[in-house]
Parts: structure tokens; C-alpha cells; sequence
């Protein structure tokens, strides 16, 4: 299951549930931050997810933007990722160990697993190194941007 198929309300209320452990009062800028990060839909830099709060709400503050985006980093609930334009950021609510692919077109993020995740240990093993953890990012286009790259009638790329 997908963030999107979460729901932007459970993803919410999971976001809600780390200010609490925090102990961080539940503010209306705080709020407003939440429900846009909730609501993107894609991956995002800093500054998208900053313009997009002051769409909201212009009073508050970069700052109070990225203080609670790292909150968010902190509590697993937020991954930033890394793209050729920089730094992105991406919802995620899998608790399991997983892998991003990014839409080098519009930016969605989806997460996948490996069926033999210990083949990069193993693959590290072989050049004398001890791994301690992995990252893998992959960069690809997303099904709904192929499918607006295809032109009419012509067939779907083979799998």
C-alpha cells in the first residue's frame, strides 16, 4: 500500500501523533504545515513545500517550515531524497526497509523491496568492505508520465 492509498487524514493523524510525542503543541501554522506535506502527492524540495504553506497561510514563517520538516525527517515519517536539481523530500509511511524510485519528469516517489536485499551486502562483501546500512534511490519515469510520453497507438514498452 502506497501513501497515496493511505489517505492524506491517516497520514495526518500519524503526523499529528509525532508532535504529540514530542510534545509539541498542536498550532494552527503547525496544523497548516501538516495538511500541505499531507497533501502534496509527490516528492518536494524545502522550498516548493514553503510556497506552498504561504499559499495557505503567508504569516508563517520559513523557519517554522523546515524546523517542523525535520521533526517529521526524525520520526520516519518524512525521507529526504536526493535528485540532479538537489535535495527532495517525500512522505513516507512504510515501516518496512524499502527503496525509492523518483519520476525524473514530475517527481513522484514511489517505494519498493527487494526480494534479496542482503545481495548489496554480499555485493559490498566482495570489495573488502563491511556494509553497516544501505540507501539505494533509483530514477526512472513513473507509468503516468509514460503514458503521456506515448503517442496514440503506439504500444507499451515491453516489460
Amino acid at each position: 500500500m502506497t501513501e497515496g492509498q493511505i489517505g492524506e487524514s491517516v497520514a495526518l493523524r500519524l503526523m499529528e501523533r509525532a508532535l504529540d510525542a514530542q510534545g509539541l503543541r498542536h498550532t494552527l501554522p503547525r496544523r497548516t504545515i501538516l495538511e500541505v506535506v499531507a497533501g502534496m502527492g509527490h516528492s518536494f524540495t524545502p522550498t516548493e513545500l514553503t510556497e506552498q504553506v504561504a499559499r495557505r497561510d503567508p504569516h508563517i514563517g520559513r523557519a517554522s517550515v523546515f524546523r517542523l520538516l525535520q521533526l517529521l525527517r526524525g520520526a520516519g515519517l518524512v525521507e529526504r531524497l536526493h535528485s540532479p536539481d538537489g535535495e527532495l523530500y517525500t512522505l513516507c509511511l512504510a515501516t518496512e526497509h524499502h527503496h525509492h524510485v523518483t519520476c525524473t519528469v514530475c517527481g513522484r516517489t514511489a517505494t519498493f523491496s527487494l526480494e534479496d536485499d542482503d545481495a548489496v551486502g554480499r555485493a559490498v562483501e566482495r570489495v573488502g568492505y563491511r556494509m553497516d546500512h544501505h540507501v539505494l534511490q533509483v530514477f526512472g519515469v513513473c507509468p503516468a508520465c509514460l503514458q503521456r510520453e506515448r503517442p496514440p497507438g503506439r504500444p507499451e514498452a515491453p516489460q
